[in-house]
């Protein structure tokens, strides 16, 4: 039978795709258009420039397919995973409500919608920074299972060198950033295009994972009044922020003795001695994109497992993407107040920290490169925090290292400080910093907690298929069926609605998503009196059937409301006056002082 197909007619051409189901793993029917450019290619002159805007203008008689995905823009052999430069193209996933004007008008009346007028879902890819694509999870999916109809959209956005090269140079030349430039230049051209493809540019919300994640915690303060980005209104009104934040990881000045080094040590890998710095761009841009790729490649072998990652953004100034260290914004108030949902996963560092490590000192070794900042006093705390499997106490908060023989003695331990450094604690500050401020919007935070293979555990990034609902990856579970079902539908209606709350299909008993109302006050004590405080949602509590013979084949919980423990409290106190170790020049400014000078820690919130 040949695939139903249909036309979406933009601005700048129009486009073939086709229609997506019904079926067990598409139980609404989407039209699906992919690899639809929204900005020029970035080859040749426009390598290591802002992205440029199409010059094509729509014509009646010619029609374009748009029925496999475009480029990816992660650094990668050409011809292999479709990788190349022409990568700034976008896939729209939207609701096939009927084959002519009266199947739509009953469509839209039965759903009571207006199918020219619906929510729209942006996903931000993650990846590092280094790779990644828009791809990666299955918005056809996400849109299919959505609890009301919603247009689901996602891009691909220049990563690795070609997006990210921090150092002064760039600075000087104005190319900081392009990544993130990618995502604003394609958050306008979805606001052009979402009347032709039945969107609502007011009810637009931006979902991402890790970097994808990172990326909008920035956007939040870059699109901020006080940043002046632009003169209207922000591109989106809601955000869905998974495993990150602005304050996740590390963002630096460009010249930053780091990403200095590293700039370095790329260009050496690209083979280039001996040029100016006014002619160095072009030289690069005249490069072959295969050098380009060998160089990104071994410089992320070389600094991956280290977990000091190259080409990440940094702080571009006032005006810029990332105007000053991303606390001093929250501080001072220069981000948007939009509701949020956002959460971790239980095991966090899993998927990064050394897996065989069984020195004792593991915590300090890792953690003292990744933060040089950290004083002898926060090591011997981090010990304390992170006990090691040598004794009792360890032993006890870290019994799932008994269970396989797999890894180090120190490896859990590791999991649990990088865990809460780079994306747990980092989300809770965003939720705390978000839901304290005198303007405050709602505020969901979440807890993902299936045990999968990979770790025995839930690790970062596992969440994606079942936000997605991905039938092909978790069919077979039904568990982690029930566990989508929740979770798909508490995306979507937040995404229409800005509330997640409501029964949804095969539950036991209803679910509310309890706003989170932080346990932490000004002077950062907890609030102990306050039953209500901390309360966030736990998805899969107990499900491990993704562990197969490893596991019990425990459906678990599908949904439920707990408190964060005083363990989380605890960590969370010790790493956000911290964050400043791992911003500007890692010393709480954007200005280097002398290295002689201790950065005096407060608890500020």
């Amino acid at each position: 039978m040949p695939q139903k197909t249909s036309t979406i007619n933009l601005p700048q051409g129009n486009y073939l795709g086709q229609v997506i189901g019904p079926s067990s793993s598409s139980p609404r029917a989407i039209q699906a258009y992919i690899g639809i450019p929204y900005a020029q290619t970035t080859e040749g002159k426009n390598r290591f420039r802002p992205p440029q805007a199409l010059k094509t203008q729509a014509q009646p008689d010619v029609i374009y397919h748009a029925l496999k995905f475009g480029q990816i823009c992660a650094p990668g052999k050409t011809g292999i995973g479709g990788h190349g430069e022409n990568c700034l193209n976008a896939n729209i996933y939207r609701p096939h409500f009927g084959d002519n004007a009266d199947e739509i008008a009953t469509e839209e009346k039965r759903l009571g919608v207006d199918s020219k007028k619906l929510p729209v879902v942006v996903y931000v890819h993650g990846g590092g920074f280094n790779m990644g694509s828009g791809k990666e999870r299955n918005m056809a999916s996400f849109a299919a299972f959505a609890d009301s109809p919603i247009i689901a959209m996602s891009f691909n956005y220049r990563v690795g060198p070609l997006g990210f090269l921090p150092s002064a140079l760039t600075a000087k030349k104005g190319l900081l950033n392009l990544g993130l430039k990618d995502q604003q230049f394609f958050f306008e051209w979805m606001r052009s295009i979402l009347p032709a493809v039945g969107g609502d540019p007011d009810n637009v919300t931006l979902m991402g994972l890790s970097a994808g994640s990172h990326s909008i915690g920035h956007h939040l303060i870059s699109y901020s009044p006080a940043n002046k980005l632009i003169s209207g209104p922000p591109p989106f009104q809601k955000a869905i922020i998974e495993s990150g934040g602005s304050t996740a990881r590390a963002t630096f000045v460009p010249n930053h003795p780091l990403h200095e080094q590293q700039f370095q040590e790329f260009l050496m890998q690209c083979d280039i001695d001996g040029v100016s710095d006014d002619e160095l761009f072009d030289k690069l841009r005249e490069l072959p994109y295969s050098t380009l790729v060998s160089a990104s490649q071994n410089m992320w072998g070389k600094w991956s497992k280290s977990l000091r990652w190259p080409f990440q953004p940094v702080i571009d100034g006032p005006g810029g993407v990332i105007p000053d260290l991303p606390i001093n914004s929250w501080n001072k108030g220069n981000v948007l107040r939009i509701p949020i949902i956002t959460g971790f996963n239980t095991n966090e560092g899993a998927t990064f920290v050394p897996e065989g490590a069984n020195q004792p000192t593991a915590v300090r070794s890792l953690m003292s490169s990744i933060i040089p900042g950290l004083q002898d006093e926060d090591l011997q705390t981090l010990d304390e925090l992170y006990p090691s499997l040598s004794t009792s106490r360890g032993k006890q908060l870290y019994a799932n290292a008994q269970e396989s023989t797999k890894f180090g003695t120190e490896f859990w331990r590791l999991d649990d400080a990088y865990a809460h450094y780079a994306y747990i604690c980092p989300v809770l500050q965003t939720a705390t910093l978000a839901s304290t401020a005198q303007s405050a919007a709602p505020v969901y935070v979440y807890h993902y907690a299936p045990r999968t293979s990979s770790f025995g555990a839930a690790d970062h990034g596992e969440e994606a298929a079942t936000v997605a609902h991905d039938m092909s990856r978790i069919g077979s579970f039904p568990g982690m069926v029930a566990v989508a079902d929740a979770m798909t539908g508490a995306w979507t209606r937040f995404a229409a609605t800005g509330d997640p709350s409501q029964s949804y299909s095969g539950a036991k008993a209803n679910f509310t998503w309890p706003q989170y109302r932080s346990p932490f006050n000004s002077s950062n004590s907890d609030d102990d009196d306050d039953d209500t405080t901390g309360l966030l949602a736990i998805f899969g509590s107990g499900n491990d059937e993704q562990m197969r013979s490893a596991g019990t084949q425990n459906p678990g919980t599908p949904v439920k409301s707990i408190a964060l423990t005083a363990r989380e409290k605890t960590e969370c106190k010790f790493w956000w006056p911290r964050v400043i170790y791992s911003e500007g020049y890692g010393n709480g400014s954007t200005s280097f002082t002398s290295s002689e000078k201790k950065v005096t820690i407060k608890a500020k919130l």
